[in-house]
């Protein structure tokens, strides 16, 4: 059985719950896969064939940003700042998507293709797909838990006799560009290290000389003391290091010329590093393709405001890095810089769900919406998929369909580093570390599984992430509270979405499809939970504030094949051969009876219905609407 999530049992000492617009549905025990010889070329007529009929109703503001047209890409898609400036040009961008009228909001097929899979990756038992392969980047400095352990073992080495004092084992350097490749050129080697540190006091007023043209770097001359054990939080730790005695911002006799790498604004901090100049005799250390793409991957904001937009990717810049088995494990601007987890979110996917690693089977979402061959040991020939979907368009209302323009609160991409979330926790509450403090009190800690968690504690990625509906919301849930100077702002931005209310009409046209493969779509699209319960899917942007749920109803229509080719008219004109069906629960449960037959027995245990399925009522209990609490479906604040 995969590693389950617990939920902590004790409240943190600072604090209450940690909670989040958002959970996880969790992995399958196993994929249930197709039979490929049942899957019908697309050269014959077999199956059902025909289209179901969605009409979609909005519960809370939905959007969905337009497309830009190539004039406006091309004048603003590399000044996004410079955009959300210019006011009629932020406008512009606020819009809906549509296609001719701006005033006639569209929903693109494409978003609704994107959502229905989803689900049917999901309550199809399908294969873990789309998770990256790439390395996450962590910087642990103060922490507590056992990663913080693990961090400070990579970059601090313990001595023997002494637990409190420790020796850094980062190296300091300089980067160097040679065509597209990087290189680390190292710095001098003075009395056994590359960089001394400088407490900020000592840093001298005035403008420094620039170092090349790095924005965080400049050239200092210093008068250094001995590369020893230093007394660092209160002299209850030693690290190793040498001091500046004096520092000057010219060229002094006897005193040695280094580079001041100002690390970034942050509290109570009490020193800088400043890095020995760079060793023309040195042996170059390349940077690999795969560590320059993962540094990239890592920029913030603040970085780049710090660097430059490339953060420390420039000829000269003073760097850290860090060397083990004779190779680069990684570099940054930080002496304590990030560093790269050993495994990938893709190493914690169980093998028997990966995508890539069942090359010979195939699960009901690529046997509907198609899949493309991967590698030369797949003996599988892609197949374009047996589902259509249209744009969905506004009905005829009498509803004022838009909210006005506004600007949301900041939404930011998915932070998978945050390990406490994303992955399973068996142990989450702090146990006795066998430690005793000075009054006798057992030390409790933390020991979080984490990407780089060694045993006793396996773990796996949770599974699919949603969130949560948070009721019928209204706009001013949404607005960002305070005014925006748009002038220095780098993280807003404006939209203008439909209302609560507004409904739009959809088509899934389908081909050749067996009767569990049509279940799974109605099943998708019906959520048949429980009788007293409502349930609605979430589309567009916005989510984690609410936006995007929408109510739809289904109506199934198939195609009379035989007859549409034995009669061209009828009373009404062009016969089409078309008829409702009205008894959808014959296909709905063709695939429940399909996939309850194939799931691992220990996870489906007795039930008849797929809803009673553990993991599928938790599915359902991520769509039900209103959804819990909103108090606790909101992100953290930090106070």
């Amino acid at each position: 059985m995969n590693p389950k999530h617990h939920n902590p049992t004790k409240k943190r000492p600072k604090g209450g719950w940690a909670h989040a617009p958002y959970n996880f549905i969790p992995l399958p025990e196993k994929v249930v896969t197709v039979d490929t010889e049942t899957i019908p070329c697309h050269d014959i007529f077999a199956e059902k064939t025909g289209y179901i009929d969605c009409a979609m109703e909005t519960r809370s503001p939905l959007y969905t940003r337009c497309a830009l047209n190539p004039e406006f890409f091309r004048e603003w898609s590399d000044n996004i700042r410079g955009l959300m400036q210019d006011n009629d040009a932020r406008n512009e961008y606020a819009q809906f998507f549509h296609l001719d009228d701006a005033h006639t909001p569209v929903i693109p097929g494409s978003s609704l293709r994107g959502m229905v899979r989803t689900l049917v990756e999901i309550v199809g038992y399908g294969k873990m797909q789309w998770v990256t392969d790439e390395p996450l980047v962590f910087r642990a400095v103060g922490d507590t838990t056992s990663l913080g352990n693990y961090y400070r073992g990579h970059l601090l080495i313990q001595e023997e006799n002494d637990k409190n004092s420790f020796t850094p084992l980062m190296l300091a350097g300089y980067l160097e560009k040679q065509g597209s490749r990087w290189f680390i050129r190292p710095a001098q080697t003075i009395d056994g290290t590359t960089f001394a540190r400088i407490r900020i006091e000592q840093i001298p007023n005035g403008k420094p000389e620039e170092w090349h043209d790095c924005k965080n770097a400049c050239r200092l001359w210093v008068r250094l003391g001995k590369y020893d054990y230093q007394p660092v939080r209160g002299g209850f730790i030693h690290l190793k290091y040498t001091p500046v005695l004096e520092a000057r911002a010219q060229d002094t006799p006897e005193f040695q010329e280094v580079v001041l790498a100002r690390s970034g604004p942050m509290n109570s901090k009490k020193r800088e590093v400043v890095v020995f100049p760079p060793d023309p005799s040195a042996h170059l250390i390349e940077i690999s393709d795969d560590l320059v793409r993962a540094y990239r991957d890592q920029l913030t904001q603040g970085l780049q405001s710090l660097l430059g937009a490339e953060g420390a990717l420039k000829p000269h810049q003073p760097i850290f890095y860090l060397i083990e088995n004779d190779e680069l494990v990684f570099f940054g601007h930080l002496m304590m810089f990030r560093l790269p987890y050993k495994r990938s979110s893709l190493d914690l996917v169980p093998e028997k769900l990966r995508a890539l690693d069942s090359k010979d089977s195939i699960d009901l979402s690529e046997a509907i919406f198609g899949f493309v061959s991967q590698g030369k040991q797949n003996t599988l020939q892609s197949r374009s998929g047996r589902v259509f979907f249209t744009d969905a368009h506004l009905e005829p209302q009498r509803l004022d369909v838009w909210e006005e323009e506004v600007t949301p609160k900041i939404l930011s991409g998915p932070k998978p580093t945050t390990f406490q979330h994303y992955l399973t926790q068996q142990q989450p509450d702090a146990v006795d570390s066998g430690k005793r403090d000075k009054q006798g009190n057992p030390k409790m800690e933390l020991r979080l599984d984490h990407y780089a968690s060694p045993p006793p504690h396996k773990t796996v990625i949770r599974g699919h992430k949603l969130y949560w509906h948070r009721g019928p919301i209204g706009i001013e849930k949404v607005r960002e509270k305070s005014e925006v100077d748009w002038k220095t702002d780098k993280q807003h931005t404006t939209i203008r979405p439909v209302k609560a209310g507004v409904r739009f009409r959809f088509r899934i046209y389908f081909e050749n499809l067996c009767d569990y493969e049509l279940g799974t779509l109605l099943w998708v699209l019906t959520l048949p939970g429980e009788e007293n319960k409502d349930y609605c899917h979430s589309l567009g942007m916005g989510k984690p504030l609410g936006m995007g749920a929408v109510k739809i109803t289904p109506t199934l229509y198939l195609s009379d094949r035989e007859g549409r080719y034995c009669q061209l008219f009828d009373e009404a004109g062009w016969y089409r051969g078309e008829r409702q069906e009205t008894d959808t629960q014959q296909f709905i449960r063709a695939f429940e009876d399909f996939v309850l037959r194939k799931i691992d027995q220990q996870e489906c245990g007795q039930v008849q219905f797929l809803r009673d399925v553990e993991r599928i009522r938790m599915l359902l209990k991520m769509l039900e609407w209103q959804g819990p609490d909103r108090g606790l479906t909101e992100y953290m604040t930090i106070e």
